[in-house]
């Protein structure tokens, strides 16, 4: 009897083991081979014929003595293989998974579904834009700049993304949100074209959907996006206009249709005026191209009719303007209060104040508000957002 039981504990635990004594059953059920599994099937048959033998030996009379030894055994050697245990019990009631081979180890996981990301700054500062030049072309830091058209020569295709355009949502009513900007773009004359174009991610990667022309010289005063469409209010050349001073005020209407980004209407809604200026307060970012010193407060401008109100960067101000064509006006000097700050912000105060009574027009700047002021031959601007 005790050799039956030793027999029967060596059969399980060689019937544990692969062939190679290699396998690392301690990592599961999921490492086994669809071999590996039918060779276990087979243990477990001629298991069951020895177990009934035993019991017709009158194995089960002696269970209290002859089995504890067994069981010792068994789980000496279940030690070292007990999670065939695991495997032999699901064998006996499912047969293992129902015989189905397990996934292999590094096999991919099955895709998350669900919308695309949505695109990021940084992928559009590096995009590839179609539907400006004769080719694509590929933007480096939000720019690009084409060779010389001749040898030598100062002229070259450029294109640029103006960052303060970018919207984000959907546009072509497909899973996802979708990124709308504007870019400009420039030949060596002295014309402008503005574009709108659409991004999205498709299959993982940056893609543009579409890119429609604007207008030559067009200011864009303000973007926004509404139920699908992308609406933008622009100043144009009107009839009697010159090229380089619109002056007609525009409402433009974008969408995609049968997958092409198209203007689908354009409204004229007047001109030039200043009260256009009124509904927001603007804050300085620029002045003269340079970005505020850090850690000053920055300047804010409100336009009330012949009003002019803010803060300067330490004092209050207000100053009386008057328009004196569309597109062009003059400041008074201002008045305030009499604060002291640190040098950082009385030193941008004095700036700011000094060129702000110089100003002599305003214009907008890929939707943001520049005043353009002149003292002789010096010029510059002071640029604003909403």
């Amino acid at each position: 009897m005790e050799a039956a039981a030793s027999h029967l504990a060596a059969t399980i635990f060689n019937s544990s083991l692969p062939s190679d004594h290699a396998a690392p059953w301690s990592s599961g059920v999921a490492s086994a081979d669809a071999s590996t599994v039918s060779a276990t099937k087979s243990s477990v048959a001629s298991l069951r014929d020895q177990l009934v033998g035993l019991n017709r030996l009158g194995f089960a009379a002696h269970r209290s003595q002859s089995s504890r030894g067994l069981v010792m055994r068994f789980a000496f050697r279940s030690s070292a293989g007990g999670l065939f245990i695991a495997c032999l019990a699901m064998i006996s009631i499912a047969g293992c998974g129902g015989g189905k081979e397990p996934p292999a180890s590094g096999a991919p996981a099955a895709a998350v579904s669900g919308p695309p990301a949505t695109p990021t700054v940084e992928q559009l500062r590096a995009a590839t834009v179609s539907g400006v030049f004769e080719q694509p072309v590929t933007l480096v830091d939000g720019r690009y700049e084409g060779p010389p058209y001749e040898a030598g020569g100062a002229s070259r295709p450029a294109l640029t993304l103006w960052e303060p355009t970018v919207h984000f949502g959907d546009v072509d009513g497909a899973a996802g949100s979708e990124a709308v900007v504007l870019l400009s773009s420039t030949t060596g004359g002295s014309g402008e074209m503005v574009h709108a174009a659409v991004f999205g991610v498709r299959d993982g990667a940056l893609a543009n959907l579409g890119t429609a022309p604007v207008g030559d010289r067009t200011k864009v005063q303000s973007v926004w996006l509404e139920r699908g469409k992308i609406i933008m209010d622009v100043v144009e050349a009107g009839p009697n206009d010159a090229a380089c001073c619109p002056t007609q005020v525009a409402r433009k209407t974008f969408g995609v249709e049968g997958g092409v980004l198209k203007q689908q209407s354009s409204e004229v809604r007047g001109v030039l005026a200043i009260s256009m200026l009124a509904a927001n307060e603007w804050t300085l970012v620029e002045i003269d191209g340079q970005p505020l010193p850090a850690g000053v407060e920055p300047p804010l401008v409100h336009f009330e009719r012949d009003a002019l109100r803010g803060f300067s960067g330490c004092n209050r101000f207000n100053a009386t303007v008057k328009e004196t064509k569309p597109g062009e006006i003059e400041i008074t000097p201002a008045a305030g209060t009499r604060k002291a700050c640190p040098p950082p912000a009385m030193e941008l105060e004095d700036r700011f104040l000094a060129e702000l009574a110089k100003v002599r027009g305003y214009t907008f700047l890929a939707g943001q508000l520049a005043l353009t002021w002149q003292d002789g031959d010096r010029f510059g601007k002071l640029l604003l957002s909403k």
